[in-house]
């Protein structure tokens, strides 16, 4: 049988999150990865630096402020890059510096355990396929940072790079703590809510399954989902990163998935959710390998009907 999470170890991880140093993340590792096939050879030509022009406005522009990660203002003695991988599958060249593409957004966060600097793991916080987007990219221009206009390609990049902190960011610190102040995801929505000629995939989906980049950033902010933002919280801290050095870490883990899941029994739609569960299935699937009760892949296979396969053929792994 599943056990009851201790109040007493509910309150010794409240402290340690009072108490612990800044481990946010001060920067970016990101990788870009580019699919040119349906793009004309003079097309490709005139994206042959994208690669890198990409990788260098992400990993050498600072999108963070200290003041949300650590009450000295400075970087934690712990701080670490954030990794993540984007995966551009252009479609097609609309006009000399005109492009529609694919937008596969991956980033990850080290596990926070006192082994991550000589054994270190990562999890994946954020996981979102962007099918509508449009921009314009000309090679000769220089990429330059500029919250206060709007870019059809650099302001792409700027929601995308806010919307990683956040993830991030929830996963340090409950949506309330003061050290949370949800600030990326409310710069991710001013970029929605930015004057520009096309909205493509900004505020408009087209008719498409995925949310738009509006509804993404929205229903974060949302209220009714608090707590989809601290059970992302619980899962993080209070379970992955104390595997192993408590024996409620599960627990948490399992709350923190069921908490979760009942937002989709009040919410028409809960785009977020789905996030989480496609960024984190399988990892939860691997978690529950060393767990005592196999029954805990049934409740599993109720909290994520999507992937119920999956836990199905993990429960079959266990025995």
């Amino acid at each position: 049988m599943i056990r009851l999470i201790s109040y007493s170890f509910l309150v010794l991880i409240t402290l340690q999150v009072i108490n612990a140093k800044s481990i946010l993340a001060q920067d970016f590792d990101v990788q870009v990865v580019i699919n040119m096939e349906s793009l004309s050879p003079d097309a490709k030509d005139r994206l042959r630096d994208f690669k890198q022009q990409v990788e260098d406005y992400f990993n050498k522009n600072k999108f963070y402020d200290n003041m949300y990660f650590n009450d000295a203002n400075q970087p934690g003695a712990d701080a670490y890059k954030i990794k993540a991988t984007l995966q551009f599958n252009f479609r097609s060249n609309n006009g000399f510096d005109s492009y529609d593409a694919q937008l596969l957004i991956q980033s990850q966060r080290i596990v926070d355990r006192d082994d991550k600097r000589v054994n270190p793991k990562w999890t994946t916080t954020f996981k979102f396929l962007d099918e509508r987007c449009s921009f314009s990219y000309n090679r000769a221009l220089p990429f330059i940072r500029n919250e206060m206009r709007f870019d059809t390609f650099l302001s792409l990049l700027d929601y995308y790079a806010y919307m990683i902190l956040g993830y991030d960011q929830d996963t340090f610190f409950p949506k309330d703590d003061p050290k949370n102040k949800s600030i990326y995801f409310q710069k991710a929505l001013n970029i929605c809510n930015k004057p520009m000629s096309d909205r493509t995939g900004w505020t408009e989906t087209g008719g498409g399954s995925k949310p738009s980049r509006l509804q993404l950033a929205q229903e974060l902010l949302n209220p009714r989902f608090g707590d989809y933002r601290n059970g992302v919280f619980e899962y993080h801290w209070m379970g992955l990163d104390s595997l192993g050095y408590t024996k409620n870490a599960y627990q948490y883990i399992l709350s923190a998935i069921q908490k979760i899941s009942n937002i989709r029994k009040k919410e028409v739609k809960a785009f977020n959710i789905d996030v989480f569960f496609e960024s984190k299935y399988l990892e939860i699937a691997e978690i529950f390998q060393t767990y005592s009760d196999r029954n805990v892949y049934d409740l599993l296979m109720q909290y994520d009907q999507p992937h119920q396969r999956t836990y199905d053929e993990a429960k079959k792994k266990g025995k």
